[in-house]
């Protein structure tokens, strides 16, 4: 069955039973192989909501549901980013029942075209690079050769979190399909800074979470409702001392708006 992977960094949170539905949640999307059933594939690139949506807290303060909520709001338009070499990379998130895939650009280290996999479903598809920003450390991908429209990551909103909120960084162990991996933070800063690939990064979203290059740079990084509120674009840190940045999500799809325009 599916693998379920669940890292613990400095916020520690109850996993028993939400692990247990988010299992489940994962099983259901690997039967449906990821992909959706409609004849005609939108390939609009969706703005940030006005509000992200309300996560109900439990007794604990957490949210026993929170884990399903991710699994279930990310994990369907989570691809692998396969190089030519046929090495996984880091990931990247559905924008569009299109394909339009958004990503890390410093991972693609240039080239025009790449391959991508679905990660529940492992299927495998090309895809070309339809414009980068270097600047943003952003890349747009349009996955090559599916019938079916694909089913893509909930989005959120960047505007008005507090530092100390709650964010999860998503991913998949590199080349391993039907794995989630989860890595627990807390937001550290709204205004972070960071150099990646040579290039100063700044207005970045700076939490306290461990960012692995291969399974999360490229991902969403999310809120405790499951939306995407940043893309993961670099990580530092060791021991239990860890930093992990994202853009935030409003300025990605500004990027991705731009990108696909000026095709």
């Amino acid at each position: 069955g599916p693998g379920w992977w669940q890292r613990r960094s400095r916020l520690a949170m109850a996993i028993g039973a939400a692990a247990a539905a988010a299992g489940l949640a994962l099983v259901a999307f690997a039967a449906t192989g990821g992909l959706s059933g409609t004849a005609q594939a939108s390939s609009a690139i969706p703005s940030p909501p006005r509000a992200n949506k309300m996560f109900v807290e439990d007794d604990n303060g957490t949210g026993a549901d929170n884990q399903a909520n991710i699994v279930q709001s990310a994990a369907p338009g989570l691809v692998h980013i396969v190089s030519a070499a046929g090495a996984t990379v880091g990931v990247g998130m559905v924008l569009t029942p299109s394909g339009l895939v958004l990503t890390s650009d410093h991972i693609l280290d240039g080239a025009g075209r790449a391959r991508v996999r679905t990660v529940l479903a492992g299927r495998l598809f090309s895809a070309k690079v339809l414009g980068a920003d270097s600047a943003a450390d952003l890349t747009l991908l349009q996955i090559e050769g599916s019938s079916s429209p694909f089913k893509t990551v909930a989005i959120g909103n960047s505007r008005d979190f507090a530092v100390g909120a709650a964010v999860t960084a998503v991913g998949s162990s590199s080349s391993i399909t039907k794995s989630i991996a989860l890595d627990l933070g807390n937001l550290a800063s709204l205004h972070g800074a960071a150099t990646v690939s040579g290039k100063r990064l700044t207005g970045l979203l700076e939490s306290s979470l461990q960012s692995l290059p291969s399974e999360e740079t490229g991902g969403p990084l999310v809120n405790l409702s499951g939306q995407a509120i940043g893309i993961t674009v670099a990580g530092a840190g060791h021991g239990l001392q860890y930093t992990g940045f994202a853009v935030p999500i409003n300025e990605a799809l500004a990027v991705a708006k731009r990108i696909q325009a000026a095709r």
